[in-house]
């Protein structure tokens, strides 16, 4: 596929409507906002991309700058990085007026390898704060919405040179939707490759949530590659991912966030060899008191999407 533009608008599954209470104020739920941020390149031609592949409606102006409606979907920009600015959802809710079902974040992707990739991952800190958000809090993940995210990654981007890949829980900033980033780089190189920004949005154009077992991750690297190819070949959705240096130490409080806010959770999955014997003991009877139950590659099905993929 690489490159390859579609004419026209995919379709987008419109969710049921539900109410929620603001500050006195009742809204109408089920919107999905997508967020770019104006000092960041790659965030700014996916954002481009977006309204170019589809048929965009002006809406309210907000943070002094225009946004976009697309069925259930509002595009907008923010003039700061995405990092720092918690509560944006709560921002969005009074804005537009309606429920923020679902947050995804547009930017770049850094990385000291400079490989070219395409990732996404939830967000939050397990530990310090060194990069927005709050210390030692996690924000909701959004597994179905986030795996369909990966597996359309690696459709759309073929022909391109990119990895296609999750990447640990990492980096603020903080809400209490669920949300993810989606990113490409790792270099100004990647950043301004306007096919990677379009494969990108034919993504977020066609995003459904997939139906399968929610799960948590623990282990791994940063670039959790088991959690990923399990993801990409059998029937498991990944919230949030914890990678082994995030485990060290005293883990229970960021295992027990991990759980609370990967709703639906009811697996668990552990990278065994990136973690010593006694931790892979110790996290799986905690895990089976918060009534997870600890699975390997072997107990999950195959993805029949990915058997005619």
């Amino acid at each position: 596929m690489g490159s390859r533009r579609r004419t026209g608008a995919t379709h987008i599954k419109v969710v049921g409507r539900r109410r929620k209470d603001l500050g006195g104020a009742v809204l109408l739920a089920g919107v999905r906002f997508f967020v770019a941020s104006e000092v960041d390149e790659a965030s700014r031609n996916q954002r481009d991309a977006l309204r170019s592949i589809a048929s965009w409606e002006p809406d309210v102006t907000f943070s002094g700058r225009p946004s976009w409606r697309w069925r259930d979907t509002r595009l907008v920009t923010i003039p700061e990085h995405h990092l720092y600015r918690d509560h944006l959802d709560r921002d969005l809710e009074g804005a537009f007026g309606q429920r923020a079902e679902l947050v995804v974040y547009l930017s770049k992707h850094v990385s000291e390898s400079r490989r070219p990739s395409l990732t996404v991952h939830p967000i939050g800190n397990p530990r310090g704060a060194q990069f927005g958000g709050q210390p030692e809090t996690l924000v909701p993940s959004a597994p179905r919405w986030m795996t369909a995210a990966l597996r359309g990654l690696r459709k759309e981007a073929r022909g391109l040179a990119y990895d296609v890949t999750f990447e640990a829980t990492h980096h603020g900033p903080y809400l209490t939707t669920p949300t993810f980033y989606i990113e490409q780089g790792s270099t100004e190189t990647e950043w301004a490759d306007l096919a990677a920004s379009r494969a990108i949005a034919r993504v977020l154009l066609a995003l459904e949530p997939v139906d399968a077992p929610i799960a948590i991750g623990l282990g791994g690297g940063h670039y959790v590659p088991r959690p990923t190819d399990l993801a990409l070949q059998r029937r498991i959705a990944f919230g949030h991912l914890l990678a082994a240096y995030a485990l060290e130490g005293g883990s229970a409080n960021a295992i027990d966030q991990a759980v609370e806010r990967t709703e639906g959770a009811t697996l668990a999955y552990l990278h065994r060899k990136s973690l010593s014997k006694p931790d892979v003991r110790a996290f799986e009877e905690h895990l089976e008191t918060r009534g997870l139950r600890i699975v390997r590659e072997a107990d999950l099905l195959m993805d029949r999407e990915d058997e005619t993929s």
